[in-house]
């Protein structure tokens, strides 16, 4: 049975009395370690569309074969696999099969060949008809689209390409995103990705493409809730805002990522709670009701028990003793360090270098004692000295990803210093790398 633990902690478990208090809470969605032994896991239905364009000749194509044969490798006689490639054209490898007949798909990866311009809408879509066509309830139906390139042949415009992704999604069809280099659209791949459910990397060279394949892979492998939906219920009143996601359902639920078996999924919620509300009889006030619906990895779909928010009202100097949730500061730190990062891009963008180093110091500031999200900001800052807007960019925009959707562990420690060897003694789906864009060991 899948035992998802849901919990609210305020930043400060007070509100001050006689005045407007603004509340910071985490909603915190804990899955359970993984059961002792081989645990069963999702079915995994998948297609890997390469960009076989002339710009992934030589060593990005090598890199990319090589990812898709360790993906390959790793399934068991349960999943499935196709493989597409595009360049002008798309080119269907390897139809799904069942992965027991995974020696002539790898065998396929093996011969495909660099070729013209990049219709990455159309490879995307063979693929996603290739996996549409073996949906199955419980089961994790996934494209897994790389590319180097801007789509610039076949449909091109970026909200078309995301409804798609959005429709195929809804059908049961998620989409994930690897950008390489400088020369890929990030808002395209983020933007496929989020419609789609599914996740977006990168990797500056052809080198770094195994960690993020590596991760996802490890995560597919390890999931224990899919498909969450975190409905907010605030007290009359309160206002009730989620500041690090920002994408929500038909029903106005705020949509959470995936969970996988000893991770912690998240969000944080900003309360406005007005003086005058009060309970009569009560010391204490009830600001927030929660629940979770979520999906098990044998397709049950399940709603938590609901979570529940009461605080007290305490003079200034009582309230300002109260302290403070180190855990619940250090998801705020990473929240608010990702929303500056953004306006650093829009900044690079403009060319105001100027505005993005005050921004960078901002975040710093923000960033406190979070050991991991000084590091991270120390690399931007890097980045951003040699004023290359590519590069920037593109880190700026998976780094604010990372700091507002990861799953962490709940034994972290934000404020220890951080150590990227420890690091990679985790599971590859809760590391924290310094670069989004760079394998663990640069």
């Amino acid at each position: 049975m899948t035992m998802i633990d849901l919990s609210l902690t305020p930043r400060r478990a007070a509100l001050l009395e006689g005045l407007d208090t603004e509340v910071h809470v985490l909603v915190s969605i804990a899955a359970p370690d993984a059961p002792p032994g081989v645990a069963p896991r999702t079915p995994l239905n998948l297609a890997l569309v390469l960009d076989r364009s002339g710009s992934m000749a030589g060593r990005p194509l090598h890199e990319a074969k090589r990812c898709a044969e360790y993906m390959i490798r790793g399934l068991t006689p349960a999943d499935r696999v196709a493989v597409v490639t595009f360049d002008d054209a798309v080119d269907i490898v390897a139809p799904s099969t069942p992965a027991s007949a995974q020696d002539g798909v790898v065998a396929a990866v093996r011969k495909i060949r660099s070729g013209g311009s990049t219709n990455l809408h159309g490879g995307w879509l063979a693929g996603a008809e290739s996996v549409g066509a073996h949906v199955q309830p419980g089961g994790l139906s996934r494209v897994i689209l790389l590319t180097d390139g801007q789509a610039n042949h076949g449909e091109t415009d970026p909200h078309r390409i995301a409804q798609d992704c959005a429709r195929l999604a809804a059908a049961g069809v998620t989409t994930s995103t690897y950008g390489l280099g400088d020369g890929f659209n990030e808002d395209l791949l983020q933007l496929m990705a989020a419609s789609g459910n599914g996740r977006s990397y990168f990797g500056e060279t052809a080198e770094d493409l195994m960690d993020p394949f590596r991760e996802e892979f490890d995560l597919m492998r390890a999931l224990c809730a899919r498909q969450l939906r975190l409905k907010l219920e605030p007290a009359p009143g309160v206002e009730a805002k989620v500041i690090n996601l920002t994408r929500v359902d038909a029903d106005g639920r705020t949509i959470v990522p995936d969970v996988a078996y000893g991770g912690v999924a998240w969000a944080l919620v900003r309360l406005r709670v007005p003086a005058s509300l009060a309970e009569a009889g009560r010391a204490d006030v009830h600001l927030l009701t929660t629940t979770l619906a979520f999906q098990t990895t044998a397709g049950e779909l399940r709603t938590t028990a609901p979570a529940h928010l009461r605080l007290s009202r305490l003079p200034a100097a009582a309230f300002a003793a109260v302290a403070e949730d180190p855990v619940v500061t250090a998801r705020w730190q990473e929240a608010r360090s990702a929303e500056v990062q953004e306006q650093a891009r829009e900044a690079a963008a403009a060319g105001d270098w100027g505005r993005v180093d005050a921004l960078i110091a901002d975040a710093q500031r923000t960033a406190g004692d979070n050991a991991w999200a000084q590091e991270s900001l120390a690399a931007l800052e890097q980045i951003a000295r040699t004023r290359d807007t590519l590069r920037f960019r593109k880190e700026a925009a998976y780094k604010s990803a990372r700091m507002r959707e990861r799953l962490y562990e709940a034994s972290e420690d934000s404020a220890a210093a951080y150590d990227a060897t420890f690091e990679q003694t985790k599971r590859s789906y809760l590391r924290r790398k310094p670069r989004e864009g760079k394998n663990m060991s640069e």
